[in-house]
């Protein structure tokens, strides 16, 4: 394994329950900060995966339209389950999807105050180097040996972007990998300026191989902005 270091930004680990808020509560507006930053920042590694869900416990009649709605568009779910149920949302009929949330309005809600639907957007993505304009070299997950860092499928190396946007707040997960060189600063910045919300001060790390070289520990860092 190669002697390599990365910097990562983990902002808000979706594991946590957390994640940043897109502040506003329009879905095509929280959708254009998503797509803002995706296409300013990133390089898909693969398709973006997109689903629509409507969750359990919100008003019956309200539930009723949008389930009714959902199906005329995308037919049946994909999944059925005692908390939620999701369809798979191509890209020909995301902007109809969008359309349906701003229709059922910010009082679509379930009991417990959260969405009652919302368009989920994830892909994996290599991050944009703004001096040249390509990739950053060998920040990738074959450069780290495919290092699972949790058991949510997240890989040293390879970043993500999972993005909620739903009836009643939007949220954004990031998961970055960032070159731990005199680069850190100037690519953290830009993405900033890509984001409608402050990165977190607490969640970056460096990471670097163990002594036997089988993997990789991480250590907090000050945040480089």
């Amino acid at each position: 394994m190669k002697p390599n270091h990365v910097v990562t930004y983990d902002g808000l680990p979706a594991s946590a329950g957390a994640a940043h808020s897109l502040r506003t509560r329009k879905p095509r507006a929280a959708y254009e900060h998503v797509s803002r930053f995706v296409d300013g920042n990133t390089s898909p590694i693969s398709f973006a995966e997109v689903g629509f869900r409507i969750w359990s416990g919100g008003p019956e009649d309200v539930t009723a339209r949008l389930v009714s709605r959902t199906e005329e568009a995308l037919g049946g779910p994909r999944r059925r389950d005692r908390t939620h149920t999701e369809w798979a949302v191509g890209a020909d009929v995301l902007e109809a999807m969008l359309d349906l949330l701003g229709d059922a309005g910010t009082d679509a809600r379930t009991g417990h105050g959260h969405s009652l639907a919302a368009v989920t957007w994830s892909a994996p993505v290599r991050l944009i180097d703004s001096t040249t304009g390509g990739v950053y070299e060998g920040i990738d997950a074959d450069t780290f040996g495919m290092f699972p860092v949790d058991g949510y499928g997240r890989m040293l190396g390879e970043s993500g972007v999972r993005a909620t946007i739903g009836t009643a707040s939007s949220s954004l997960s990031l998961w970055l990998n960032f070159p731990a060189d005199e680069r850190l600063a100037v690519a953290a910045a830009q993405v900033q300026e890509n984001l409608p919300f402050r990165l977190s001060t607490k969640h970056w790390r460096t990471w670097q191989p163990t002594r036997d070289g089988r993997g990789y520990r991480s250590t907090r860092i000050p945040a480089p902005l």
